[in-house]
């Protein structure tokens, strides 16, 4: 006989004798109530409040119901939490946990809901460089651009001694006909070529470039807008430039050069540079025959180009034997011999930029800074600063609060799954708001942790 199960009722399969059934009928719940902790990190930084101001809005004070704060603020936590497609606001607008993190918890209009719909959250998007009849909120991309600058210095009690900017470019792969598509022939594709800045696990510019340009050329001024901010607020701060081979142009080591900003580039060999080396090369060969396993040494010498380059620089040589192969590689560098021997140079300082393509696939497979379907390239910049600034809040959230615990060095989306996807009932009263969570939650002892050093911090503020 058929079971007959009431709307909005799942049935499963029994278990120990009895029905199993699913109903979305917890009342005043929430799956996101981790996120609290993201907010009070916004609080301290005033990350959202500085986004916001770097709108300008033109809309009609007397029908506004939401704030360009709030909007921002309500797009940033809903990437955070793993919301990137903005219909999924339709609903998140009910949720009891996104209107607090947000500061509203009841429309103030009737027939309005506490938060903004994918509607109006989609005007804010793409938005133009004027306001027309349906967008009126105008994205200010200079000041955007700067704040994250900003923000990464206000992070510092004091000017560092020395600070290395990595700069790298990725492909974002487009599927329709945005505005700039081109075809890239080594990612195989239709992409855009973003360019990152960080420093560290700092992220402090996020470029959407075009693929059809080159990013060692187009890098150069990303570079000099961000080293003449820091050196404007720190200007005795040695600054070195570190990148793949892509940005080893004379444009921008000359810049660097002139600038008195150390770079540290890949170099993409040929016949010139391996003959150059071509006694280095053999001496490691046979030591790899003779030893049987792999082998490699090291070199330096002054170096340049026929034609692309305008003075001569300094390049270091891996020269690399195994399993019959070879793997030389070469990077050039204002780095004078005296600092560091070549093996060091390499194998410490130029390999260790390899930890900012992490930083990158956190930012596009955690934060979907690749989800550029708008139009044009101005909306899918601002939709690249929201999934950054949703990046920048929650490693702030690892470094202000998660130290020497199980989540110190985990990715975006490891702390998402772990600390801020907590199943919470919602209960409101005249005095207090009252998050209820599960006691069997695994990651109590480090939201406890987090919770009373954020609450130190704001008490320090």
């Amino acid at each position: 006989m058929q079971t007959e199960c009431s709307a909005g009722a799942y049935e499963f399969p029994a278990s120990y004798g009895r029905r199993v059934v699913a109903r979305f009928d917890g009342g005043r719940m929430s799956s996101d109530g981790g996120v609290i902790l993201v907010k009070q990190v916004d609080d301290s930084l005033g990350f959202s409040r500085r986004f916001a101001a770097c709108f300008r809005d033109e809309r009609h004070p007397a029908f506004v119901e939401y704030r360009v704060e709030d909007l921002v603020r309500q797009r940033i936590m809903g990437l955070a939490l793993g919301y990137e497609d903005l219909n999924d606001h339709d609903a998140l607008r009910h949720d009891p946990v996104m209107g607090l993190v947000s500061g509203r918890l009841s429309g103030s209009r009737a027939n309005c809901a506490a938060l903004a719909g994918k509607s109006t959250l989609n005007r804010l998007e793409r938005s133009g460089q004027q306001a027309d009849r349906y967008c009126r909120i105008i994205a200010d991309h200079e000041a955007l651009a700067t704040l994250f600058v900003t923000l990464f210095m206000d992070q510092h009690e004091r000017a560092p001694a020395r600070i290395v900017l990595d700069v790298d470019a990725t492909d974002d792969r487009i599927h329709g006909h945005q505005e700039g598509r081109a075809f890239h022939g080594y990612y195989g594709h239709n992409c855009y070529l973003p360019l990152y800045v960080f420093c560290g696990d700092h992220l402090l510019s996020a470029t959407l470039r075009t693929a059809d340009r080159d990013p060692g050329k187009e890098a150069l001024a990303d570079i000099r807008r961000i080293v003449e901010q820091i050196r404007s607020r720190w200007p005795r701060v040695r600054i070195l430039v570190r990148g793949d081979s892509g940005f080893a142009r004379d444009s921008l080591m000359t810049w660097c050069e002139d600038n008195h900003v150390d770079f540290l580039f890949g170099l993409a060999g040929n016949t010139r540079l391996y003959d150059r080396i071509a006694s280095l090369s053999a001496e490691v060969r046979d030591e790899a025959a003779t030893t049987g396993r792999a082998a490699r040494g090291f070199a330096s010498f002054d170096w340049i180009t026929k034609d692309s380059w305008t003075r001569r620089r300094r390049v270091v040589a891996k020269a690399e034997w195994r399993h019959g192969n070879r793997y030389h590689r070469f990077i050039v560098t204002t780095l004078p011999q005296g600092m560091s021997d070549p093996r060091h140079l390499y194998e410490q300082i130029y390999c260790a930029r390899g930890d900012m393509e992490n930083r990158i696939k956190e930012c596009q497979m955690d934060l979907f800074s690749d989800r550029t379907s708008s139009h044009t390239i101005r909306a899918n910049q601002l939709r690249l600063w929201f999934s950054a600034a949703a990046y920048v809040l929650l490693t702030a959230l690892q470094r202000l609060a998660l130290g020497q615990t199980s989540l110190e060095t985990a990715t975006c989306g490891t702390i998402r799954a772990r600390l801020l996807k907590i199943a919470t009932r919602v209960t409101l009263s005249v005095r207090r708001i009252v998050l209820s969570m599960p006691d069997m939650f695994p990651c109590q002892h480090e939201f406890a942790l987090a919770h009373a050093r954020l609450r130190r911090l704001r008490q320090a503020i």
